[in-house]
């Protein structure tokens, strides 16, 4: 019965989630604590959601639960050269993204924690009015919606060492009527209707506290390994796999109210088969920085900065103008209100307009990003 309600958990959030590209295709981080230092903090967990980020944080969290709802509003535009019919296109629709986690302890001496998230994380996607292609009877949409299920456990050592891991399924939605050859020949457009596709990974992560003042922390994420799409098999080259990711940063108590946190973040694009050696999407290298402060015994104020290069050049923007992940700069502040055993938190992010012209035949994609989220966390 628990099994029955955790799927149909995962299928609501899969079909209720479309992320529009922000690191490559993932959100640059879960709930709104995370993303109001714009998701810097890996050597600092502050409520459950950091089970996906470094579940070795857990050894450091109240024992809770947090829910959270984003209102995700991404501006994209497109100019195709190669339709000059439809000349300069805006998509504004917006979308609200869902989360849910909790942390448990689960051993004695209080040293062994064990949490379990619902994420919508990743996606990307556009609907214009007219095809890119002028000729075309479709190639006008994308949508890719990704949620995923992550159980972690962690175990915390006298030295202040932490080591956290576990399992990630994914389950991954996707449609588009985009031509399906980009490389060669055009030919007739997929019909658009939705696919699903399941998948597995796996996350390990440390974190070690040195002192009241600095903590230092990492994580791995394998490559998701992912079902093919089977209504789109002569579009894409296999699985749609999601990629590898390496975080390690580190936290600073500069005062006992406040917080600095640093973070560099890989991910692994160029290594996927469809991703990158189809679409040709590059490794991203991303650095991160946030404040945490508490302004009184209730009040957090939070804010941040992440920054990194596109995983879409000028070579191969044409082919992605459907899959426009081109997002470098993120902007973002956030609050929380404690209550007694009740928080509300908030965040906002702003990502700043980026543009890739395609050096082939000057199609331009261009976005910008705004986002609010609001959530509430609980301890037991």
């Amino acid at each position: 019965m628990k099994t029955k309600w955790i799927l149909t958990a995962a299928l609501l959030f899969a079909a209720s989630v479309t992320v529009h590209a922000t690191e490559g295709v993932n959100l640059i981080g879960i709930g709104p604590v995370q993303q109001g230092t714009a998701g810097a903090g890996v050597a600092s967990a502050k409520d459950s959601t950091w089970l996906i980020l470094n579940p070795a944080g857990l050894t450091d969290v109240e024992r809770g639960a947090a829910t959270s709802m984003q209102y995700f509003a991404p501006v994209r535009t497109i100019n195709s050269t190669a339709n000059p019919g439809s000349g300069t296109q805006e998509d504004n629709s917006a979308f609200v993204i869902p989360s849910l986690s909790a942390s448990f302890g689960c051993c004695r001496r209080n040293s062994g924690y064990f949490g379990i998230g619902l994420y919508g994380t990743s996606g990307m996607g556009v609907n214009y009015d007219k095809p890119r292609v002028g000729f075309s009877t479709g190639d006008t949409r994308t949508e890719l919606a990704i949620a995923k299920l992550t159980m972690t456990y962690a175990h915390k050592f006298d030295d202040g060492l932490s080591i956290g891991a576990g399992p990630i399924f994914v389950l991954s939605r996707f449609r588009t009527d985009m031509e399906t050859s980009q490389i060669g020949p055009p030919s007739a457009p997929a019909d658009g209707s939705w696919d699903g596709a399941v998948g597995a990974g796996f996350i390990i992560g440390v974190n070690k506290r040195f002192n009241e003042k600095l903590s230092i922390g990492g994580s791995y994420m394998s490559e998701q390994f992912m079902t093919e799409f089977k209504e789109y098999k002569n579009l894409l080259a296999g699985s749609l796999n999601l990629p590898q990711q390496l975080t390690v940063g580190l936290a600073y108590n500069v005062r006992t109210n406040l917080e600095v946190v640093l973070d560099y973040r890989w991910l692994g694009w160029s290594h996927l088969d469809t991703l990158g050696d189809q679409f040709g999407w590059e490794d991203q290298n991303i650095v991160k920085a946030g404040v945490t402060w508490g302004a009184t015994e209730r009040l957090t104020l939070r804010g941040g900065i992440s920054h990194g290069n596109s995983p879409i050049g000028g070579d191969v923007a044409f082919a992605n103008s459907l899959f426009p992940a081109i997002m470098e700069t993120h902007l973002a502040c956030g609050a929380s209100y404690a209550f007694d055993k009740f928080n509300l938190d908030l965040a906002y992010v702003h990502a700043l307009e980026a543009s890739v012209t395609d050096s082939s035949n000057g199609t331009d994609i261009s976005m910008y990003q705004n986002s609010l989220t609001l959530g509430a966390s609980w301890t037991f």
